[in-house]
């Protein structure tokens, strides 16, 4: 039974919403892609003195992680939508798992052995994501309740970047950086086991109306795209032709794509910006704790306030708002700014890239609940580009200027904007008409 059709047994009423159980599953899902993100970066001399390789090779371990990680996502997707997204976020858990405790037992044999273990943590983290948590979302939620539900389930990677910069190098000093990857695995394990058990693939699993949902429904209604009309296709038509039929799949991925530019630009260059105007290791690193608490903090508002608005609209602010901060903080670091003014701009331009939790949401409302996995998993596909331009963009950039890192801001500023400008041409979504059953 699809999510858009009304059921007409009744509904158990209570105060606690088998919702949060879902949230929570989410959370811990976040907690493993971001941790999985952040492990190498943390024990990258150590790992790279073990293997006794270069820069250049010891970067191919995470380069490669990424092309699982994007690449992969339209199989991940395709997979929800036939098991369904219970299962295959547990499959996908438990290859993060995996690949985590095989990179800390074996990773340290060789660079083509840690290369192939950590793609297959790359793999499992992209079935964690964009390609199947928009799905559960749409089911545990009515339309104008999802981006509350996103706003619970996201700030698992941020807590998780926090606590990894908080103890884990506490950890690495008392055992070693391969016994950090094994406890972290077994970690993810168990979080693989929680899923299995405690996720519910569907609210009628419990008697439940999705969350918000009105009152004496089994569901709520579907939103709807006002502004295209879903292209006729035969019945059994294969779900990814579908997709990629869809207008709809070629415009958000155009947004997502030039916002993963900027994104990754945030990313591979906000310690080294702090660096740049002078200040020691230390004190940039301190920067990731402070853009994880903004991020926390603004994921909430993003999120509720998607619920009560055109979630493009909200987008748009975001990306907008982040475009200026990032000028402004381009600007600033042509002179010799203070430590405080650079956490500033670091921790908010981090918090609007927290925006992820909308555009996850909107990508959810994009596709029919049949295709729906399949639908954001293409999209998510697609982002590799963005990823992949990101840093490289950036580094002609500062390689141009005789070194001048700003300037990568002023490349995250302009995608932004224009993220932005794409944003406020998606197509408006409907969610207060009910679907046919």
């Amino acid at each position: 039974m699809l999510e858009e059709e009304v059921a007409k047994q009744p509904v158990r009423k209570g105060k606690f919403h088998y919702a949060y159980i879902i949230c929570l599953a989410g959370f811990l899902t976040q907690f493993i892609v971001l941790g999985c993100q952040r492990l190498p970066a943390l024990s990258l001399e150590l790992i790279r003195s073990t293997l006794d390789i270069s820069y250049a090779e010891v970067g191919l371990i995470t380069s490669w992680y990424t092309v699982f990680y994007a690449g992969a996502s339209f199989v991940w997707g395709g997979l929800a939508d036939r098991i369904g997204a219970k299962r295959t976020l547990t499959l996908a858990a438990g290859f993060a798992a995996l690949g985590t405790i095989l990179f800390g037992l074996f990773a340290q044999n060789g660079l083509f052995i840690a290369v192939v273990v950590w793609c297959v943590a790359g793999f499992g983290c992209a079935g964690l994501f964009m390609a199947t948590i928009p799905k559960i979302v749409a089911k545990w939620f009515a339309p104008e309740k999802r981006g509350f539900g996103m706003a619970l389930i996201t700030p698992g990677g941020n807590v998780a970047s926090i606590l990894i910069g908080l103890f884990m190098a506490t950890i690495i000093a008392n055992t070693s950086w391969q016994a950090s990857f094994i406890y972290a695995g077994i970690f993810f394990g168990i979080v693989a086991a929680f899923i299995g058990i405690c996720v519910k693939e569907d609210p009628a699993d419990r008697g439940l109306a999705p969350f918000g949902a009105p009152a004496g429904t089994q569901a709520a209604p579907a939103p709807q795209v006002v502004s295209e009309k879903e292209p006729a296709g035969k019945p059994a038509e294969n779900p990814y032709v579908r997709v990629l039929k869809m207008g709809r799949t070629w415009h958000f991925a155009a947004m997502y794509i030039v916002w993963q530019l900027g994104y990754m630009v945030t990313v591979a260059y906000y310690t080294a910006s702090i660096q740049y105007v002078g200040f020691g290791l230390a004190e940039a690193g301190l920067a990731m704790t402070w853009g994880g608490i903004a991020t926390i903090v603004l994921i909430q508002v993003w999120g509720n306030l998607s619920d009560r608005m055109e979630r493009k609209y909200v987008i748009f602010i975001a990306n907008a708002l982040c475009a200026v901060l990032s000028l402004a903080y381009f600007i600033s670091l042509q002179g010799s700014p203070s430590l405080i003014l650079c956490y500033f701009f670091v921790a908010f331009i981090t918090a609007c890239t927290g925006i992820t939790t909308v555009m996850l949401s909107a990508g959810g409302d994009l596709y029919p609940a049949d295709i729906r996995g399949t639908g954001t998993g293409v999209v998510s596909t697609l982002t590799i580009i963005g990823r992949y331009l990101g840093p490289w963009v950036a580094g002609i950039a500062i390689d141009a200027t005789m070194g001048n890192i700003g300037y990568a801001y002023l490349i995250v500023a302009i995608s932004m904007a224009v993220a932005a400008i794409i944003a406020i041409t998606l197509p408006k979504m409907r969610g207060t008409a009910a679907a046919a059953s």
